[in-house]
């Protein structure tokens, strides 16, 4: 069997699923947009390492398991449904106060330090992980999309290659993405307009979580 064919169109559907706006997409751009360019980086490498780990269990036969296991899925889902709400609403709250410095990053503590240090980068590099890993619009791609894609009984070459890729496309999406808005032209525009704009991301964040609560 041909595999070349197979690896294109995982990476076509990933990249597609990855360009439409989600969380991963708004939690990345957030934390760029708050004018630190290495904390939106390490924020996309979180994304990129719960994408990895995402596609090694859908490898594994996840899907399978949240069929027969329906209270695991439901698990998933309300986890990221809290998790969404809880950071939309840290959002809503930076979209009220008057940054002295700049605009700040609601998912980071108002008193840290205008330079970010090293607690700093972690909190970014988690909150992309963990928002991955709950997203339940990454779970229903990996577990229906992705499995129907996958062949079945694959070499064992073929098991790496994926992962190398999804990691490389997932890594390479969300670093783009995460220098567009830290630059200095999108930045100008996002000082002047950044209440409102917090304001519109925490409430969509909020809105996706109650919706997946509902």
């Amino acid at each position: 069997m041909h595999y070349v064919p197979i690896l294109l169109q995982l990476a076509i559907i990933y990249l597609v699923a990855a360009a439409s706006p989600g969380p991963n997409f708004f939690m990345v751009t957030q934390l760029s947009l708050s004018g630190r360019r290495g904390l939106g980086a390490m924020s996309a490498l979180g994304v990129a390492t719960a994408s990895m780990i995402w596609v090694t269990l859908a490898m594994a036969g996840l899907a399978a398991l949240l069929h027969r296991v329906e209270w695991l899925y439901e698990t998933i889902r309300v986890a990221g449904a809290v998790y969404l709400v809880y950071f939309g609403l840290k959002l809503l709250r930076a979209s009220t106060r008057v940054a002295e410095t700049g605009a700040a990053s609601a998912e980071l503590p108002a008193d840290m330090p205008v330079a970010p240090n090293a607690l700093a980068y972690w909190r970014a590099y988690r909150s992309g992980l963990v928002t991955c890993l709950t997203n339940p619009k990454s779970c229903a791609f990996w577990t229906s999309v992705f499995a129907a894609v996958f062949p079945i009984h694959p070499p064992v070459w073929f098991y790496g290659v994926v992962l190398a890729l999804i990691g490389s496309l997932s890594a390479g999406w969300y670093l783009c993405v995460a220098l567009l808005f830290a630059a200095e032209r999108t930045q100008r525009g996002y000082r002047r307009l950044r209440r409102p704009i917090d304001g519109l991301f925490g409430a969509v964040l909020v809105g996706l979580g109650a919706k997946l609560v509902a």
